[in-house]
């Protein structure tokens, strides 16, 4: 990877992305903290560009500004005191007219379907980053083949097959905590309950309890790398009048677990053992979408309906549909969807979030420097909500300058809710050459 990293620098062209951001949580004036600090630059570079073969090798580097120290013993680690990680970027080799209309790209790529803005619910290809939050439709490139093939002007077929699973990137702990196990203590004041419901008094059961040996284990496993775990899928894209139309089929694995808990209590050898068994759902996902332009409004819709192998899963349809506008120099965006909202990474089972409004009001001044936005999600079932508003300041080419917000206001059941109260202002910076 160095040397070709190397050939690429001296030989080709190259790209740069750095950008940083620091969070300032303000839920009380007296515990005010910096939550968020992480840098992360990208580099691309393309030894070789023509009009039959594009090469592309990108990587990506996270650097927190928060030491990652868990023992006194680390102190001498100069990655847990600086914590940097390095991620492989899109990287692949790209090859036009392989033959007559058809262009194959092998290696790590982003590839993406739908047509609606920031949640597509036909996207299953490539996997999710819920990194950053406030980031929704962020993707990371995965390894696949992927054939693009144009027999008209009216019509396109794509083909992908990914040969290794990579699950969805989840958020930092500094912004919420999910306890993935209870503790030992959790699990014995569950058996006192237990215990008293059978018959026997508070007293009694707790010295019952007491007497246990509790164990709390993980059973975690990713898809196989096998030839019949793979994922694949297909596409047909055609246009007609002004509406633009695709179909989609895929088959493979939801991109965030299922947790399963599962408790073996032995009476006589005073034993409970508790496991959390961890699978990602294979399934079945068929969608399409259309999009149009009428009179200067944007207007997109798009399903999916997911069908689980798995009995254990319910089939499920995901909707989504909205417009755009532009007005008096105001940019109007509007979105209804009925589904799991891309950070819905807790929720409960008997009151599962499924529809969203998302909006968006954009506006820029100053010859186009400066942008001010205000955007957000509300949780129509629960009456939470997101809020991020935005002012972007463009002072030359390639450079922003950012100063937001973040209010998030999450009920009991809501995807939101793991983040309620983490109301933050944030500074952050971005350059691209």
């Amino acid at each position: 990877m160095t040397a070709l990293l190397l050939v690429g620098l001296l030989a080709g062209q190259f790209e740069a992305d750095l950008q940083t951001r620091m969070h300032l949580r303000l839920n009380a004036l007296d515990s005010a903290a910096v939550t968020w600090f992480e840098t992360r630059p990208s580099l691309v570079f393309k030894p070789m560009s023509n009009e039959k073969v594009t090469a592309r090798i990108g990587v990506e580097l996270r650097a927190d500004g928060f030491p990652g120290l868990t023992s006194v013993s680390q102190l001498s680690q100069p990655g847990a005191l600086e914590p940097v990680s390095v991620l492989l970027g899109e990287t692949y080799v790209r090859v036009y007219d392989a033959l007559p209309g058809l262009n194959l790209t092998l290696g790590r790529q982003l590839v993406h379907w739908g047509t609606a803005d920031a949640v597509n619910p036909t996207d299953n290809l490539v996997t999710p980053d819920y990194s950053d939050p406030l980031t929704w439709d962020a993707r990371r490139p995965v390894w696949m083949a992927h054939a693009e093939y144009a027999p008209a002007s009216i019509l396109g077929v794509e083909l992908a097959a990914k040969p290794v699973f990579e699950p969805a990137m989840s958020v930092p702990k500094r912004w919420f905590w999910i306890e993935n196990l209870p503790t030992s203590e959790a699990l014995r004041q569950s058996l006192v309950q237990q215990l008293v419901g059978q018959g026997l008094d508070t007293a009694t059961a707790r010295q019952v309890a007491s007497r246990y040996t509790i164990t709390a284990s993980e059973d975690f496993q990713l898809p196989k790398n096998r030839l019949k775990d793979m994922t694949y899928g297909g596409r047909v894209k055609t246009h007609f009048s002004v509406l633009d139309l695709s179909a989609s089929v895929l088959r493979g694995y939801d991109f965030l677990p299922d947790a399963e808990p599962v408790t073996v209590l032995d009476t006589h050898a005073l034993t409970l053992d508790f496991t959390l068994r961890g699978r990602y759902a294979r399934r079945t996902v068929v969608g399409g979408d259309a999009a149009a332009n009428v009179s200067g409004i944007g207007l997109w819709t798009e399903a999916a309906y997911s069908m689980y192998d798995d009995s254990l899963f319910e089939d499920e349809v995901s909707v989504i549909g909205g417009a755009d506008y532009t007005v008096a120099g105001f940019y109007l965006n509007a979105q209804y969807l009925h589904g799991q909202f891309p950070l819905a990474l807790v929720q409960t089972e008997d009151e599962p979030a499924k529809d969203f409004v998302l909006g968006a009001v954009e506006r820029k001044l100053a010859g186009e420097r400066v942008l001010v936005r205000a955007g957000g999600a509300v949780d129509v079932k629960h009456g939470s909500f997101a809020l991020l508003p935005l002012v972007r300041w463009m002072p030359g080419s390639g450079l922003e300058l950012d100063l937001g917000g973040l209010v998030f206001n999450g009920k009991a059941g809501s995807p939101f809710e793991p983040m309620n109260g983490n109301d933050e202002v944030f500074v952050g910076a971005r350059y691209r050459f």
